[in-house]
């Protein structure tokens, strides 16, 4: 394991076909952001971020495509903008602590999400947790492309909802704030979705009020 601490970090591009970032501890380092993407969509996700933690870390601007993330710490990061995760697969991630926007989303392009999406529904076959945000602390948080099931939560602020409840809602009936998230889950790639309450964001009490009513309906769990 190598440890950095304190340290600074230019802004760097890793674009790859096949490649292995690992066994490295970062501790109140910045970085001025960078790119980490597969050169070209690999269903085989050999582009790998494995045993790396950070840990009260600064970034700039950050682009993640394609990546398969194994055994990651995130524990309270600052970023002025939203960590983007395109089409990343993940295998015992942690995210705890204070965090802005982080968004879990498919492949926006047609042809790419055609390729990875299969593929990533097949890691996650042999994966028994994904992703652990039980103490995240979240300005905004998006998971679309993580399967819900998979993900270890704090069942007061975060809930699954399962796709077939999602597609079957009166949406038109539901809170305001839920309604377009609601639709999200309905069209998600995975049969379950989280949705969480972003503790650090102003619209906390109005998401976490709008969630709890998903549950009443038998929508959220």
């Amino acid at each position: 394991m190598r440890n950095h601490i304190k340290e600074e970090f230019e802004y760097r591009k890793i674009i790859e076909s096949a490649a292995t970032i690992a066994d490295l501890d970062f501790e109140r380092c910045a970085f001025g952001g960078g790119v980490i993407m597969q050169e070209a969509d690999d269903p085989a996700y050999q582009l790998v971020v494995r045993t790396v933690s950070l840990r009260k870390c600064k970034v700039g601007n950050v682009v993640l495509y394609g990546v398969r993330f194994e055994d990651v710490t995130v524990d309270t990061l600052s970023h002025s903008k939203p960590i983007e995760l395109e089409a990343c697969v993940c295998s015992h991630v942690v995210l705890r602590g204070k965090l802005g926007a982080v968004r879990f989303s498919p492949a926006v392009e047609d042809d790419s999400r055609a390729v990875l999406a299969p593929a990533a529904a097949k890691l996650y076959e042999d994966v028994d947790w994904a992703l652990d945000i039980t103490e995240a602390e979240f300005s905004d948080i998006e998971i679309w492309d993580v399967p819900g099931h998979l993900v270890k939560r704090d069942p007061e602020t975060q809930f699954l909802v399962h796709k077939s409840a999602a597609a079957a809602a009166d949406v038109d009936a539901l809170p305001e704030y839920a309604q377009i998230l609601v639709e999200r889950a309905a069209e998600a790639p995975y049969d379950t979705s989280v949705l969480a309450a972003p503790i650090r964001s102003k619209d906390f009490e109005e998401a976490l009020d709008a969630f709890r009513k998903l549950r009443d309906l038998g929508i959220a769990e």
